[in-house]
């Protein structure tokens, strides 16, 4: 393996650190000299501790102690922790001693029964004095102070700076005056959900924590600038007040309270409570996630039938449209058959009289923000949930269709035209403007006023429609009703089901308990519905028939679960790095609502993942790429020093431009490209993520599945060792739930050699292209000149391929026949005297057509590009939009190949469409590194455009009509691939035109098998004496190249990778070697390129196609461990030094 060094990743002085000595978790050489690998294997404490004291006795102690007594205060903490309670912490309750001990604003995420309330009471106790402990309840206040009282001085509904202060976010309300000069410095919010609510609340919060008035003014300024800023056409001036606000608020540093929230169900809206966010650096949420152990059932018999034969235990949530009146109606019922019943509408008396046995029945509403469905925690009485009524909302349908998202979905089920692509292309931003400025009678301009004037035809349209509905109308995810006067969407109510049935499967002694839910279905459309979407949020949900469970066998096991306790939960705390916050906001919104913070200002995403027993409470987060590259400071050879044979490159950090989004590997604080200030450097990243390791158990590397990803992986793994050294790399080929959780059950190491293969890419790639770089500027006198090894030989392509063009001009007559364009070449122009061809059928055949395979990258492009003229860069671009999002496969292969999985997706969408008879399941090959492109579920264009207008925030990224036509080929292109052949038929045609004739063959039809999903372009030509257009133009005997043709050639001569296809032709067109023709999209080599190539083509050793190819076959061979990297560089090193050794590089450039 190359050794490769690092600038400012030494973790005492920030000074260069080789990559061996970072993976055994020590400082450079310089600070700690000699042979410490002895020491790599030890716990991070142990090793810290040892390394801190080594540097302590060498008088060489740096930056070092911030690390060591970061960990010190952990393990302290941890102590006390195990002290107070004589226990030892929970891997959870770790994670959050370490953020508390760091004095880290943040909320804790995890299902109830987690030891949330007990780490919130260890850590006040511990700081002893001059903390505020907020609870929702007077009840709650009363278990708190017991609990806090044993352990520390406590005082309990006032206030006194000497103790622990427990109050209740009311009495806050009341007595705000006497604590307005109360200044504590930590705050503890068992429940947030009154802050989210209120506003008045929020304001009383931020002057507790000591934040300045103006500052909280200036967050609720940025709050209020973008909201404004999706109204705006030109952003430049608002973008910039934006960024003076953020830098004035980023710039206060006073001292202001430690925040804790403790759970929080609610997301924060409000301006206030978002511009707290901005101050405190987190969403004052948690992560919602439902742990689950329960059987999901359905019946139409009667509540009384279901509640007999299960006996106590049970809650019984109603449908809220029955109101209070039924739920007392059901109260009197259940009485009346001998249960002890107690109503679950308010206040917290109800769960004290059902803990303590008063009570053994409880009737609530099922509403998400009932106290019956979000206020109840009893694991051990609370045995069954029973839904009187299929869980449902409704709103005003008048109302509703006010939102363009909702507009589109109820236009498009009463039979209407809709301007489809123009909505679902809106951001939720856009689209909330839009209904804002409807409700408020303004003029929106530009693009967004166009789309708000169709909005609102179409509203007046459907306002008419919904009016004359008599009968209910079933849509796919809700149902139009007419109750009374008024027509209402009514939709089934997933959420309010999750949180209802959870409250009978609770975290108990460490597992979770067994839980039945049973609905009463009242309404068995909205049922199917229901089960539909709950199948989006649990795969394979499946509720049973309530007469059909074993009861006896199922009351037994939810018994013994609560007796012996329940399925064993084993948690874990991670930190996952993956490449783009795209990516890692999709990943985080996979498992649930995620909560976010920001650390260094880089957002994190915590989400709990749940596999099995096992539950991950990850943190997520985007490295934006490379961190470090090949460094720009004077070091050897262009940032790599050669030793005695030996290779030393040299990385450094990136700083990339804000303003122009250049990026250069050395220090600058000036953008070298476009002179501006607002330059930041990846070591915020690296810094960021060093914290965030430091908290966890495991750090999973999640960047790309391929060779630059393995790279970037590693250059992660460089800066975080010394502070996490456990640290796994994991892969997947699909950002969905089980892409992610088949790679979390597979994690691995490191591949040392398929880094090393790209480390030797790289230096090659800087030295050659350096080297040829700097020839031709000392050529031709001008600065935007560059090459390479790939880029020269696809260069000499177009470049030839010009020439032929410009060597064969004349004429070109076009003659069109139908949808068939017949065109003759000659030297001279030719314009024909007739305008009538005849066309004669002089044969037909037909023949059985073997589907496509599904896309490789190189496919995809040529395809893209064929249909939709889009450019390989920007196809590319899409496709990581896609891949992102979780619809789409990995994009960058080379593969054909289709897994057992994605058979099945073919198979249930054949099923879907009655067309399962033409399924012929292949897999294209053998398994190799990736997959072919293949979507990642089975939902053709049409499902996907539905389902981004019932739920637009669902991606992270904002669809354009390309995302659409791109994931449509490819998702057809794969179905094809599994279907059965199809039958075309070829025609053959005689066609004279002015004493010329031509024999042509065409596709004329093609029927069956794969066809009905996926067809090749078919000829409608008509017979007999027909009128003919024609055009005459100049022309060539030899066809321009096409980003097409120049693709499909990389891949033929093996010239280049599937990720750096676009990439080549993008650096062409970006030095003006070639131009594109926007009429007829061919490239065309320039006069610049056609000079630079016939200068590069005086090195041929270093540029020609089989050099080439061979480099890239080497590169191959290093991955595969068959051959050392310094032996392929040492030859690159001969043919750099004889290109130094030219004439050429004696002048001054």
């Amino acid at each position: 393996m190359i050794t490769s060094v690092f600038h400012s990743t030494c973790p005492n002085c920030q000074g260069p650190l080789e990559d061996f000595r970072a993976l055994q978790g020590l400082p450079c050489t310089n600070c700690l000299p000699g042979e410490w690998s002895a020491y790599a294997n030890l716990p991070i404490e142990e090793k810290s501790k040892v390394i801190y004291n080594l540097l302590v006795n060498n008088g060489k102690l740096a930056r070092y102690w911030e690390l060591y007594y970061t960990l010190e205060a952990h393990k302290e903490m941890i102590n006390y922790f195990k002290e107070v309670t004589g226990k030892e912490p929970w891997s959870l309750q770790r994670l959050w001693l370490r953020r508390l001990s760091e004095g880290d604003n943040f909320s804790l995420s995890a299902p109830t029964g987690m030891g949330k309330t007990t780490t919130l009471i260890v850590h006040s106790a511990y700081l002893s004095k001059n903390v505020l402990y907020l609870v929702p309840t007077k009840s709650l206040q009363e278990q708190i102070c017991n609990r806090l009282g044993e352990i520390t001085s406590v005082s309990c509904g006032s206030m006194n700076p000497n103790a622990v202060s427990v109050l209740t976010v009311s009495y806050i309300n009341r007595n705000f005056q006497a604590l307005s000069d109360y200044r504590p410095k930590f705050i503890a919010v068992d429940d947030a959900d009154s802050i989210i609510k209120s506003g008045k609340t929020t304001d009383k919060l931020v002057q507790l924590m000591g934040i300045p008035k103006e500052v909280y003014e200036d967050a609720m300024r940025l709050v209020r600038l973008r909201r404004l800023l999706v109204l705006r056409e030109n952003k430049e001036e608002l973008m910039e007040k934006l960024n003076d606000l953020e830098n004035k608020i980023k710039s206060f540093s006073g001292p202001i309270a430690q925040l804790v929230v403790a759970s929080a169900s609610l997301r924060p809206k409000g301006i206030k409570q978002k511009a707290l966010r901005h101050i405190s650096g987190f969403d004052i949420s948690t992560a919602q996630t439902y742990a689950r152990n329960i059987v999901d059932s359905f019946t139409t018999s009667s509540l009384e039938d279901v509640v007999e034969r299960m006996g106590p235990g049970g809650l019984v949530l109603v449908s809220r449209e029955y109101g209070k009146t039924v739920m007392r109606d059901i109260k009197d019922r259940l009485d009346g058959m001998g249960f002890k019943v107690g109503l679950a509408i308010a206040g917290r008396k109800f769960l004290k009289d059902f803990s303590e046995g008063k009570t053994n029945i409880l009737v609530g509403s099922a509403s998400y923000y009932g106290v019956a469905v979000r206020g109840i925690d009893e694991p051990k009485a609370l045995k069954y949930v029973v839904f009187y009524g299929v869980p449902k909302s409704r709103v005003s349908a008048m109302d509703a269709i006010k939102n363009p998202y909702t507009l589109l979905r109820v236009a498009r089920l009463l039979g209407f035209e809709v301007p489809e692509e123009e909505i679902l292309t809106l951001s939720p931003g856009e689209a909330q403007a839009i209904k804002i400025s409807i409700l408020q009678n303004q003029k929106l301009e530009g693009r967004l006023g166009e789309v708000q004037q169709k909005v609102m035809g179409l509203i007046e349209e459907v306002s008419e429609a919904l009016s004359r509905i008599e009968d209910n109308i079933v849509g796919e995810t809700f149902l139009l009703t007419r109750m009374g006067r008024e027509v209402y969407l009514q939709y089934p109510d997933v959420i309010t089901y999750l949180q209802g049935s959870g409250r009978s499967s609770r975290l108990l002694n460490g597992g979770l308990t067994k839980g039945l839910s049973v609905v009463i279905v009242d309404d068995q459309i909205l049922f199917e519905i229901f089960k539909k979407k709950m199948n989006y949020i649990i795969q394979g949900f499946h509720p049973e028939h309530f007469e059909s469970l074993d009861l006896k066998g199922l009351r037994e096991e939810i018994e013994r679960t609560r007796e012996e306790g329940g399925r064993k939960i084993e948690i874990r705390t991670g930190l996952m790095v993956v490449e783009s916050p795209t990516k890692a906001r999709t990943i985080s919104k996979l498992f649930g609502l995620p909560s976010r913070r920001f650390v260094g200002g880089i957002p994190v995403y915590e989400t709990v993942i749940m596999d099995g027993n096992q539950v991950f409470v990850m943190d997520v987060v985007a490295s934006k790429g490379h961190v470090t590259d090949l460094t720009l400071n004077e070091r050897g050879i262009y940032g790599v020093e050669v030793r005695d044979r030996k290779i030393v490159p040299h990385y450094s950090p990136l700083y990339r431009c804000l303003n122009c989004r250049s990026s250069v590997s050395k220090e600058v604080e000036v953008c070298p490209y476009c002179g501006s200030t607002l330059v930041t450097s990846t070591l915020t990243s690296i810094n960021a993520l060093r914290k965030l390791s430091l908290e966890v158990d495991e750090v999973f590397l999640a960047t790309d599945p391929d060779v630059e990803g393995e790279k970037i992986a590693f250059d992660i793994a460089v800066g975080l060792v010394p502070y996490n050294p456990r640290l796994w790399r994991v892969k997947y080929h699909e950002v969905t739930r089980t892409g992610i959780l088949e790679a979390l059950r597979n994690p691995a190491s490191l591949d040392l050699k398929t880094v090393e293969s790209q480390i030797v890419r790289r230096i090659e790639d800087r030295w050659i292209g350096f080297e040829l770089s700097k020839l031709l500027r000392i050529k031709f006198g001008e600065r935007n000149h560059g090459a390479g090894r790939v880029q020269t030989p696809v260069l000499g392509w177009i470049v030839r391929r010009t020439q032929e063009y410009k060597s064969n001009m004349g004429w070109v007559t076009s003659i069109r026949i139908g949808n068939y364009f017949l065109r003759e070449f000659s030297k001279d122009k030719w314009i024909p005297k007739e305008d009538e061809a005849m066309i004669s059928k002089i044969g037909e055949r037909e023949e059985l057509l073997d589907p496509p395979p599904p896309f490789s990258t190189d496919e995809l492009l040529v395809e893209a590009y064929r249909q939709f003229r889009l450019p390989a860069e920007r196809v590319m671009r899409i496709a990581q939009d896609l891949f992102e999002s979780g619809l789409i496969t990995y994009h960058r292969t080379d593969s054909h190949h289709i897994s057992s999985k994605g058979i099945e997706i073919a198979r249930e969408y054949l099923q879907s469409k009655s067309l399962l008879e033409d399924l012929r399941p292949r897999s294209w090959g053998q398994e190799g590194t990736h997959e072919a492109i293949r979507p990642t579920r089975s939902f053709d264009v049409e499902m996907l455009k539905k389902e981004l207008g019932e739920n637009p925030s669902l991606h992270t990224v904002k669809f354009t009509w390309a995302h659409f036509a791109l994931y449509d080929l490819i998702f057809r292109r794969f179905i094809a691939s599994q279907m059965r052949e199809s039958v075309a038929k070829f025609s053959r045609y005689e066609i004279s035109l002015d004493n010329k004739k031509w024999d042509v063959e065409l596709l004329t039809e093609m029927r069956d098998g794969f066809s009905k999903v996926y067809s090749y372009r078919v000829y409608a030509v008509p017979e007999g004496r027909v009128k003919v257009e024609v055009s005459t133009y100049r022309g060539s005997s030899s066809r321009l190249l096409t980003y097409a043709d120049v693709i499909k050639q990389m891949k033929e001569r093996r010239i280049g990778r599937p990720s750096t296809y676009a990439k080549t032709l993008q650096t062409l067109l970006r030095h003006g070697y070639v131009v594109e023709s926007k009429r007829k999209a061919v490239l065309i080599a320039t006069k610049k390129g056609i000079e630079a190539y016939n200068f590069l083509s005086k090195f041929p050793e270093l540029v020609s196609e089989e050099v080439t190819a061979e480099l890239l076959n080497r590169m191959d061979m290093i991955s595969l461990g068959n051959l050392e990297g310094t032996e392929v560089l040492l030859d690159l090193l001969a043919q750099v030094e004889s290109l130094e050794a030219l004439p050429e590089f004696k002048q001054e450039i």
